[in-house]
This record gives C-alpha cells, sequence and structure tokens, in this order.
C-alpha cells in the first residue's frame, strides 16, 4: 500500500532505503517496489534492476518482470521476443525460461489464445516453460476451457499442459483432477498424476500420501513418497514417520528419512532413538542419524556427538560431528577442548576453529553458533 501512494519519481529514493533493512524484509521489498514500479515505467523500472547486485537483483528483476507482465504482459512478450537473453532473471540471460512462463501467465488471464500463440514461438525450452505458466493460470479460472485448448495442442505440448493442468486443479478440487486423469489413456496418466499428487503434498501431505499407491513402483515413486513424508512431517511428524517407515519401500525411507526424523525428534526424541538403535549400519540408519543430529538441538551435546560419530560415511560423520561439536563449546567449553585432543573425525581447519570457540566461551565471551546444517537432501 505505501508504494501504491508513491509518485513514479520516489521509486529510485526508495531503492536507498531498502538497503538499511534486514536481508528478508530487504528482498520482500525490493519485490514490491520495482513491481509497483514496472506497472508506471516498465522499462525505467528493468533498466534499474539490472544494476541491482547480487542478491537483490533476483527480487527486482522478479518484480519488475511481474509488474510489467500485470500491466501490459503483451508488450513485455514483444520485448522478450526481440532478446530473451536480456530477460533472464540471472546473470548470463540464465532463468530466461521463469520470465516467459511469468509473461504467458499474466497474458493468460486478460487472452489465453494470444498467450498460447505466442509462447508457441519461443525456443523449445523456453516454450514449454511459457505454456506451463499459461495452463497454470487457466486451470486455476476454469479447468474445462484449460482442457479444451489443451487439446488442440500436439503431442508433446499437450503433456506439458496436462501437467500444468493437474498441479492447479489438485489444489483447488483434488477429487475432480482425479477423475479426469483416470479418463486419461494409460500412457498419459503417469506423469499426470505424478504432478497432481507432488502438487496436493503441498496443501494436503496426508492426503497426497493414501494417493501414492496408484503409481506404479519404481524410483520416481520413490521419490515423491520421500517428498510427501518431508512435507508432512512439518505438520505432522508422527504420522509421517509411522507412514514412511511402514508404507515406503527401502529407497523411499533411506531418501525421506532425515527431515521426517530431524522433525519428529523435536516432539519424540526417544522413539527416534529407540529406530536408530534397531537399523542395521547403513545409508537409512546415517541419514536417521543425521536428522536426530541436525534436528534435536536440545540434545545433550556430550551423548549427541558420540551418536554422530557412528555414521558410517566419513564426509557425512565428519560433517555432524562438527556441527554438536560447535554446540558443545558454546555449552562447556571445558568439556569441548579435552574431546578435540581425542578426536580425529574433526578437520583441522574446523578443530582450530572450535577449539578458539571455545577457549573464548571459557574465558567468559559471549559467543554465536558456528555452524549450521543439515545438508540439502537430509
Amino acid at each position: 500500500e505505501y508504494y501504491s501512494d508513491l509518485d513514479p519519481s520516489e521509486f529510485e529514493g526508495e531503492v536507498q532505503k531498502l538497503q538499511g533493512l534486514p536481508m528478508s524484509q530487504r528482498m520482500l521489498a525490493m519485490n514490491l517496489l520495482f513491481s509497483r514500479w514496472a506497472e508506471n515505467d516498465p522499462k525505467g523500472s528493468w533498466e534499474r534492476s539490472q544494476q541491482m547486485g547480487f542478491p537483490e537483483m533476483f527480487m527486482a528483476r522478479a518484480g519488475a518482470v511481474s509488474g510489467w507482465a500485470a500491466s501490459n504482459p503483451e508488450a513485455l512478450a514483444q520485448e522478450y521476443s526481440k532478446d530473451p537473453n536480456e530477460f533472464g532473471m540471472g546473470p548470463g540471460g540464465r532463468g530466461r525460461g521463469d520470465t516467459a512462463a511469468m509473461i504467458a501467465g499474466e497474458w493468460a488471464k486478460q487472452n489465453p489464445e494470444g498467450a498460447l500463440k505466442w509462447a508457441q514461438t519461443l525456443d523449445e525450452r523456453e516454450a514449454a516453460d511459457a505454456i506451463s505458466g499459461i495452463f497454470n493460470e487457466l486451470s486455476q479460472q476454469d479447468p474445462q476451457e484449460a482442457l479444451r485448448m489443451a487439446a488442440t495442442l500436439n503431442d508433446n505440448d499437450r503433456g506439458d499442459a496436462y501437467e500444468s493442468i493437474a498441479e492447479s486443479w489438485a489444489i483447488s478440487d483434488y477429487a475432480a483432477a482425479d477423475r479426469w486423469i483416470n479418463s486419461l489413456s494409460s500412457e498419459e496418466q503417469g506423469k499426470v498424476r505424478f504432478a497432481a499428487i507432488e502438487s496436493l503434498a503441498n496443501a494436503s501431505p496426508s492426503q497426497a500420501a493414501q494417493e501414492t499407491t496408484k503409481l506404479p513402483a519404481g524410483e520416481e515413486r520413490d521419490e515423491l513418497v520421500a517428498e510427501v513424508s518431508r512435507e508432512w512431517a512439518r505438520q505432522d511428524a508422527p504420522s509421517a514417520f509411522e507412514w514412511l517407515t511402514e508404507s515406503g519401500s527401502d529407497n523411499a525411507v533411506e531418501e525421506g528419512i532425515g527431515r521426517v526424523v530431524g522433525a519428529l525428534a523435536r516432539e519424540d526424541p526417544e522413539r527416534v532413538l529407540d529406530y536408530i538403535d534397531s537399523r542395521d549400519a547403513g545409508e537409512v540408519r546415517d541419514n536417521a542419524v543425521q536428522g536426530y543430529v541436525y534436528g534435536n538441538r536440545g540434545a545433550p551435546p556430550a551423548e549427541t556427538i558420540r551418536l554422530a560419530e557412528t555414521i558410517s560415511g566419513e564426509d557425512d560423520r565428519q560433517r555432524a560431528v562438527t556441527r554438536v561439536a560447535y554446540e558443545w563449546a558454546r555449552e562447556d567449553p571445558e568439556a569441548t577442548l579435552q574431546y578435540l585432543e581425542t578426536t580425529d573425525a574433526i578437520g583441522e581447519d574446523s578443530r582450530e576453529r572450535i577449539s578458539e570457540m571455545a577457549e573464548r566461551a571459557a574465558a567468559g565471551e559471549e559467543v554465536g553458533r558456528g555452524f549450521r546444517g543439515p545438508p540439502g537432501r537430509r
């Protein structure tokens, strides 16, 4: 609301004011400011966004494109077609597909046929992104109209469109989306159902968990089961843990257990420790231990570090032990210094930093957290 009342001449000054804000607030405000700026002066907003440094440039460019696309998508589409590389969200023209999808999605609100005609003029990758943007938007408004338009496309484009329709429709009316998917040929159903369930997981992971039984066994299903379990654990870690460990394949459990256990460890650490004790050495146990180490920051470091030492993978073990040692240095510096003299599970550089941190803590200095994890997929 604040930016909506600004005169266009004031936008540049507002950019400078944002530099004093915390990072998260600055990124959000940057996006809103450049979006509003683009509604009044699209080219000026875009040109200014290209002058921004890292990481502000990403939010500034996204804001400029969203504002321009919302106010005049056809004009932006024409500019994009002249030089797609200029409109990448990242450096070097990377992220062009994101821009194409945003333009096409906004244009679809006004003229979906025109947006589709433009999308089909783009290079293959950007065309797929643009088509996804169109049908994602159109299916939110009118799924049946989206299906009608999708039927006019060639096989490849129709497949992309169907996946976008499934993603949106699964959120608004999963039962209707499921009936439509059931009407497709067996060949068409595969990717479309995966897309629907993956999208449903963001809104109702417990329902998505039930729907995974409709998918054929294999690597893709295992990955989706792991993803659903991770989403579910954010809302209900005990249920997600029970479902994954009882219903998931070995590969699905290996992929998903780390994040699920990390969430459960904050609620029921004893249940997690019992599970870890029941597992033989291997990837599943390693991932569960890492989930416990990274998730249960309230556990006694002296105990947790011994558990972390049992991780069989050397790199994972070193990261986990190092993480706990940093925490331990803050809570009990003397014990940490003694531990550092006996362990070989911590690299020399980290050992020196932890030792320095522990010595400062022992001297009464306030020390902050020195390490944050976990590894991405864990």
